[in-house]
């Protein structure tokens, strides 16, 4: 007759990676952009100049230079250097 022993295992218990909802990270951006857009309405002026400081109309070109690299395939990283080099040049 025969027979069988069955161990419990010893090692840890594996965690589960947490999850990450796109759906829900996407939607919590357009609220906060929607309420930004909203409720600052009145000072969206203050707001482009303090998050794009400097000239307004040569960050605008080399915002679009740096949108045109991108599209021509230039990497990421490089079209971003060219970009801060430019707007902080003037």
């Amino acid at each position: 007759m025969g027979y069988r022993i069955d161990y419990q295992s010893v090692g840890k218990a594996k965690k589960q990676k947490k999850r990450h909802h796109p759906v829900l990270i996407v939607s919590f951006c357009l609220l906060t952009v929607l309420l930004l857009n909203t409720v600052l309405k009145d000072q969206r002026a203050l707001l482009l100049k303090i998050i794009f400081p400097g000239d307004a109309a040569i960050t605008v070109s080399s915002l679009e230079n740096m949108l045109a690299q991108l599209k021509a395939g230039a990497p990421f990283q490089d079209a971003l250097l060219v970009f801060c080099r430019q707007v902080i040049a003037g």
